[in-house]
């Protein structure tokens, strides 16, 4: 393998290949969310939709499909449970109760960046192979990077104190999105050459 094939080492083709498919699922919940004007959550931005996809992918998904050395699977796991429960949760204060809070959100990222963070120090102590390390990097910059989304949304919208979870895709929000499009594009190309080099690293 070439360095950036080491990057999706961790994948299988398989688990590659689905981990690229879901990215399909960004054009379908833009679809989907901005059909009805009266769907919890509000329109959403097609920006937004693809990057809430690419991180539900990145925190739950890959990291469950993962193959490797124990201590690896152990830091994967645990932060991927940790994101699967904070979904399930989230999910039924938003859509069931309407009583959640940006603040819960943010402790829990907050606690996720600390495990990750945590995780990354104690896999490096133990010389652990380029993927693992890149896949933690990038779960560290996602999550920061998802803070300071969260802090323009408490800014720019009525939050889901009215039930809006989403910024749209209207002028109103070009800014954000187009700051969004700065810091999202750069990690999501990244994710797509460590998949694509699953897929052909085999080979290499």
């Amino acid at each position: 393998m070439t360095d950036w094939h080491q990057l999706g080492a961790g994948w299988t083709q398989g688990g590659a290949a689905v981990l690229l498919m879901l990215q399909l699922l960004g054009p379908a919940f833009w679809w989907w969310q901005n059909r009805s004007p009266d769907r919890v959550g509000g329109a959403i931005s097609a920006l937004k939709a693809q990057w809430l996809v690419f991180v539900v992918t990145l925190w739950i998904v890959a990291p469950l499909l993962v193959i490797g050395q124990t201590e690896a699977l152990l830091i994967c796991w645990l932060l991927a449970g940790s994101m699967l429960l904070r979904g399930i949760i989230e999910l039924h204060l938003c859509l069931i109760t309407h009583s959640w809070k940006v603040s819960y959100g943010l402790a829990h990222d907050a606690l996720q960046l600390v495990m990750t963070l945590a995780g990354l120090g104690w896999l490096i102590t133990l010389g652990a192979p380029t993927w693992i390390l890149f896949l933690l990097v990038l779960t560290a910059s996602t999550v920061v990077t998802e803070i300071v989304f969260v802090s323009w949304f408490r800014t720019a919208t009525a939050g889901p104190e009215e039930a809006i979870y989403f910024v749209p895709g209207n002028s109103e929000f070009k800014k954000i999105n187009k700051r969004t499009a700065w810091l999202f594009l750069p990690q999501f190309t990244l994710f797509l050459v460590a998949l694509l080099g699953a897929l052909v690293g085999k080979e290499a």
